[in-house]
C-alpha cells in the first residue's frame, strides 16, 4: 500500500539532525504535546462553535459575532501545525506509512476545501444573519460538514498510536 519511497523518506528524515533533537531533548516532546492540545482546544471550541450556529443552533448569538472568534481558532490551527510538523519529523516512522495519519490528513483536506467553498459562495452572505434567523441549507451542510470532517480529524490523531503502523 505504502511505496519504498515514503519508507526511504522517513528513514532519511529520522537520521537528521531536527528529527534527532525531537528525540533527545527531553522535553520537546511533552512541550509539543501540551501545545498541540492547546490549539486543538482553541481550534474545536471556535470550529465547533462556528458550525453549530451554521446549522442552526445557538439562534441567539449573531454569525458575525460567533465568526468575530476565528482569530483564536486559526492561532489554534498554526500552532497544531507546527507542533504537527514537529512530531512528524521527531518520529517519521510514526506517520508517513500509518493509515490513520493519511486518513487524518484526508479529513484534513476536506475540512479545508470546505471552509474554501463555504467562504467564496457563502462567507458574505453569512455576515448579514441576524440573531433568531434560521439558516440556510448550505450553511447547514456546510457546518455539518466542517463538523464532522474535524471531528474526524481529531480521532483519526488519536488513533495514530493504535492503528496500522506499516513501517
Amino acid at each position: 500500500m505504502f511505496t519504498p519511497e515514503l519508507k526511504e523518506f522517513a528513514v532519511w528524515l529520522h537520521a537528521t539532525a531536527p528529527s534527532q533533537w525531537v528525540r533527545y531533548w527531553p522535553w520537546t516532546w511533552a512541550i509539543c504535546e501540551t501545545l498541540h492540545f492547546i490549539g486543538l482546544s482553541l481550534l474545536m471550541g471556535v470550529v465547533g462553535t462556528l458550525d453549530l450556529r451554521l446549522m442552526g443552533f445557538l439562534k441567539r448569538i449573531p454569525f458575525q459575532a460567533v465568526r468575530q472568534m476565528l482569530p483564536y481558532g486559526i492561532a489554534g490551527f498554526v500552532v497544531n501545525g507546527i507542533t504537527g510538523v514537529i512530531f512528524i519529523v521527531g518520529a517519521p516512522e510514526q506517520y508517513v506509512t500509518n493509515i490513520a495519519f493519511w486518513t487524518k490528513m484526508l479529513f484534513l483536506v476536506i475540512s479545508g476545501l470546505n471552509v474554501l467553498y463555504f467562504e467564496t459562495t457563502q462567507g458574505q452572505r453569512a455576515l448579514t444573519i441576524g440573531p433568531d434567523e434560521a439558516m440556510p441549507t448550505p450553511f447547514k451542510v456546510a457546518g455539518a460538514v466542517s463538523l464532522v470532517s474535524w471531528f474526524m480529524v481529531l480521532y483519526w490523531g488519536r488513533m495514530l498510536p493504535f492503528i496500522g503502523n506499516a513501517f
